[in-house]
């Protein structure tokens, strides 16, 4: 990676850099290679008990190497919060009672007890000298991470992409061999470097880290460049965010007022007309409308302005939503309410394809594909990368804008356009690459697409998408609907769901370009005959990927009534934590004897079977068990029900939806509150009472 970076990108390097790649090349083969490893592992402390590496010789000696030379050094207070990051919750309560009395509350996480050890606690108490001599502390971040940063093109530490390839298990991409620098200037990397990491910070940042950013804000590097100009106006728009959440207005707006870009220029009105000033609010939007930097903003201005200055009572998402034509559809479909939104269209003769983002991705990486990937000046600037550099940012739209609008030019003639699609999907099919997915038959909707589209759609969106990528990548319809002569598109929405702003932004940018464009409002048909399985499971914690399922209980309703019950206890194979035995009452001896998910796995599929899964948060429930069958290599997979959600549009106004109360206010049993059969039962006659609910709400 250093000899890449030295011969292809030698002009982005400062004299540190260089001094860095020298001193490192200095070093033994040992040295080097634990150095390495520690690049490749996360965090900057380690614990020298836990340095294992068959192929160095002598950890001790490479250490002591490594410290002689600068390359790593013993812990300081500086490195606190890493140094009780690598200790566990366990370890962290035992380190606070050694220095105060009392009992600390069980709901305290890992953060919070580290933030209490700083308060309470002396560095010097927690890490004697002696004990600091078990760490190790890795130096050169800030040059490694440069370094990095060149190669990958983005904030990414780490050399799994090369020792994978090495290993023969990932392919490098085949666009081309000759890779040049992704920037112009020395001056360019380290803007863009600096705006990233700016970014980075700002991810779960610490109230104090905010404030020292928004006092900073002035020195950000600002080059005329895009790269760096599009990342300018991310960061300006996050350290905003994060002081609103300080509830600092004033500095928000004095943030955001350095960015003419959208979002931060939406932020900009809206704290406007929260703070009073609302003259302020009108002049801004009334130059959003007149000059908009793109069409999210258009939209939010018109939209803002009607609703707040003319006194329209709804903004047009709602309106959208509220004129949406409504399918009534089975709720065996409710895993895939657009496959049934299809089957409803069937029925009136009318062909729907599921197509989303994708068709419009794929026509635009294959009408480009050449520029994209094969030219002399192709943005790819490593054996890595699938997506070429710039197109989020402009840069690809500058760089090749004579060629992208002959290109555009050309969907004019269809046949003509059609033709080179096809050869180039022929020619290049099965390469990975981050724009054109090879799925069987997209080709044939891509093409339909260019047959029927409005005289100079396609052009004037696929303009937009390579002037900022980023910005026009998602948002398109769910549906494409087609007849002989003609093309429409349906965004279909379940209930409870919302018309997100880039959603809009494309509905609308569609219907601009000639495009005939609705929301589909799925509503589902209650059938009394059909079978709902209502399943409730305790486990160990709140994460499916580390905890696992102690116990499932099930129920099947039909016809208004439970009519079968299925329940298990299930040997996590790992301990129970005690705030989690306090809240269920399931101990490691009772699971010690049940058996583990594999032995229930297909019992429990049985069971549900073709019903419809039901759970309260059902989102809960479903993870872990499609978790729990992923670990068996196996797929789950049914159509899902959310009382929560259900409840609360049947029974509005309740003060709450958790099982405990909702059960309380509807009447219903709920005796052994956590634990798995009992709470399914309970959900079961929820769902009784919230299905006669919506059978009275469809007659009215």
């Amino acid at each position: 990676m250093l000899e890449f970076i030295r011969t292809k990108m030698a002009d982005t390097l400062e004299e540190t850099h260089e001094k860095f790649i020298k001193e490192f090349e200095s070093l033994t083969p040992d040295a080097r290679c634990l150095y390495v490893r520690f690049a490749n592992r996360k965090g900057q402390v380690f614990r020298r008990d836990r340095l294992r590496y068959a192929e160095i010789q002598s950890i001790p000696s490479s250490l002591n190497e490594l410290s002689e030379t600068g390359f790593v050094r013993s812990p300081e207070e500086t490195d606190w919060d890493d140094l009780l990051s690598l200790h566990t919750r366990p370890d962290l309560i035992a380190m606070i009672r050694t220095q105060r009395e009392g009992n600390l509350p069980a709901s305290l996480k890992k953060r919070d007890l580290i933030d209490l050890i700083r308060s309470k606690i002396p560095f010097e108490s927690c890490f004697p000298e002696e004990e600091r001599r078990e760490f190790v502390v890795q130096e050169h971040l800030n040059e490694l991470d440069y370094l990095f940063f060149l190669y990958y093109g983005r904030l990414s530490s780490g050399l799994t992409a090369l020792a994978l390839r090495d290993l023969g298990l990932i392919r490098k991409n085949p666009f081309q061999s000759n890779f040049k620098s992704r920037f112009n200037s020395r001056e360019a990397a380290l803007a863009a470097f600096s705006l990233l990491k700016v970014s980075a910070s700002l991810k779960s940042p610490s109230p104090e880290k905010v404030t020292q950013l928004a006092l900073e804000v002035e020195s950000w590097p600002r080059l005329d460049d895009a790269e760096s100009e599009t990342l300018y106006h991310r960061a300006i728009y996050k350290l905003g965010r994060e002081l609103e959440r300080m509830k600092k207005p004033e500095l928000a707006l004095s943030t955001y007022s350095r960015s003419d870009q959208y979002p931060a220029s939406e932020r900009t009105v809206r704290l406007l007309v929260q703070t009073g000033d609302h003259e302020k609010a009108k002049a801004a939007l009334t130059r959003m409308i007149d000059d908009p930097s793109c069409d999210a903003e258009l939209l939010f201005a018109e939209d803002f302005y009607e609703r707040k200055f003319q006194h329209r009572k709804v903004g047009r998402l709602t309106s959208m939503l509220r004129e949406a034509r409504v399918f009534t559809i089975d709720e065996t479909n409710r895993d895939r309410p657009e496959a049934g939104v299809i089957m409803s269209l069937a029925r009136e003769n009318q062909l729907a394809y599921h197509t989303e983002n994708i068709i419009w991705n794929q026509l635009f990486g294959l009408l480009f594909w050449d520029l994209l990937f094969e030219s002399e000046t192709s943005p790819i600037h490593n054996e890595f990368e699938r997506k070429p550099w710039g197109l989020d940012s402009g840069v690809f739209f500058r760089d090749h804008q004579t060629h992208i609008e002959k290109r555009l030019d050309s969907l004019s003639d269809r046949e003509t356009a059609i033709a080179r699609i096809r050869r180039t999907w022929k020619a290049k099919e099965g390469i990975p690459n981050s724009l054109v997915p090879w799925f069987p038959g997209s080709l044939d909707l891509v093409c339909l697409l260019i047959q029927l589209a409005p005289e100079g759609s396609l052009s004037s969106l696929l303009a937009l998408m390579a002037e900022n990528h980023r910005s026009h990548r998602s948002g398109f319809p769910d549906l494409m609907v087609t007849d002989a002569n003609s093309i429409r598109f349906i965004e279909v929405k379940t209930e409870g769901d919302r018309l997100s702003r880039t959603q809009m932004t494309r509905l609308e940018q569609l219907r601009r370009f000639g495009f005939p464009v609705e929301v589909g409002a799925v509503e589902w048909n209650v059938d009394p005959a059909q079978e709902y399985v209502v399943v409730d499971i305790e486990t160990t914690g709140g994460k499916s990927q580390w905890h696992r399922v102690t116990e499932i209980g099930a129920v099947r309703v039909r016809n208004g009534r439970i009519i079968e019950e299925w329940s298990s206890l299930v040997n996590p194979n790992r301990r129970i934590p005690k705030s989690i035995v306090s809240l269920t009452g399931i101990t490691d001896e009772m699971v010690a004897d049940a058996p583990r998910f594999e032995a229930i796995a297909d019992e429990f599929r049985a069971f549900v079977g073709d019903a419809v899964f039901v759970a309260h948060r059902a989102a809960f429930d479903y993870t872990f068990l499609r978790t729990e069958y992923e670990r068996l290599g196996q797929e789950f997979q049914c159509p899902t029900l959310c009382t929560v959600v259900a409840s609360r549009r049947v029974f509005p106004g309740l003060k709450s939806y958790g099982l405990a109360n909702l059960s309380r206010d509807l009447g219903v049993s709920l005796d052994s509150h956590h634990r798995a059969l009992c709470d399914a039962r309970a959900t079961a006659e929820i769902l009784i009472l919230i299905n006669e609910r919506r059978m009275e709400m469809a007659n009215c």
